[in-house]
């Protein structure tokens, strides 16, 4: 099923010429395989393996920042001036 708004994309691409279009067609593909990454990601990321993954990430993170491994982040401030004690 295509929708109608794609097919008066196709007509008015027709009336360009073959280089134009060949431009055109490589953009399309670009963000058509750039979509099917997000659709993929999206599935990824709500499986019970990757909410035990991010759980687990968060429980140490937590813990580094309890131990102080964590150097708080200071908007303004150059990483120099960041990692200087």
């Amino acid at each position: 099923m295509i929708t109608e708004q794609l097919k008066a994309a196709y007509k008015a691409a027709e009336k360009l010429s073959l280089k134009d279009q060949d431009m055109l067609v490589k953009q399309i593909l670009e963000s058509i395989e750039e979509m099917e990454w997000d659709e993929k990601w999206d599935e990824t990321l709500a499986t019970p393996e990757s909410d035990t993954y991010l759980g687990k990430l968060e429980k140490a993170s937590e813990i580094a920042f309890a131990e102080g491994h964590v150097i708080e982040y200071i908007p303004g401030k150059s990483l120099e001036e960041i990692f200087r004690r």
